[in-house]
């Protein structure tokens, strides 16, 4: 009798341990889900802010550049329109920095700030072009892109050849050789 009391009490430690053990797994793995959804959603959060910031500086370079093409004689609405769509691409590039710093790591914090601290963001000033494609290298860093891009690449990818590249940066590095 001794025997199957201790076979019945080794069964059920066994399976109170067993229980015990799956409630342990399901608080982990539930723990690690919502930690992994937060990185996910802050992630979307961060990669929309750097869309929505691409799209202004795109809409605000075309609008005054569309504007500054018009005739004199161009009616009055299309002029209003094209400073309507600066206007609101201004506006997003302002809500898109904010949330960029927000999302971002601390060197995109940084790298925002030092572009809004030299009076803005520029397409046709070198070293804010150079500085915002290191914004977007920093952000595939911080999604955990880590493949190592030239920012030469991202700056070519932003403004091509219309823009030279700011003086402290090898012009070797710009040109590279094919299949590089």
């Amino acid at each position: 009798m001794q025997i199957l009391d201790i076979l019945k009490n080794v069964a059920i430690i066994g399976a109170c341990l067993s229980v015990i053990s799956a409630i342990a797994v399901a608080v982990i793995t539930t723990r690690a889900n919502r930690k992994l959804e937060e990185r996910k959603r802050i992630a979307q959060l961060a990669t929309d802010a750097f869309l929505d910031g691409w799209k202004a500086i795109i809409e605000a370079g075309t609008s005054e550049n569309l504007l500054a093409e018009l005739p004199s004689n161009a009616p009055d609405e299309r002029r209003e329109e094209l400073a309507s769509r600066h206007r609101t691409a201004s506006s997003l590039w302002t809500s898109a920095k904010v949330r960029m710093s927000l999302y971002g790591s601390e060197e995109v914090s940084r790298l925002v700030a030092k572009i809004e601290a030299a009076g803005g963001f520029n397409a046709n000033d070198p070293d804010k072009v150079y500085d915002l494609a290191c914004i977007f290298l920093q952000v595939r860093k911080d999604l955990g892109l880590n493949e190592e891009i030239d920012p030469v690449y991202i700056y070519q990818a932003l403004v091509g050849n219309r823009v030279r590249l700011p003086s402290r940066i090898q012009v070797g590095r710009a040109n590279p050789a094919a299949g590089e």
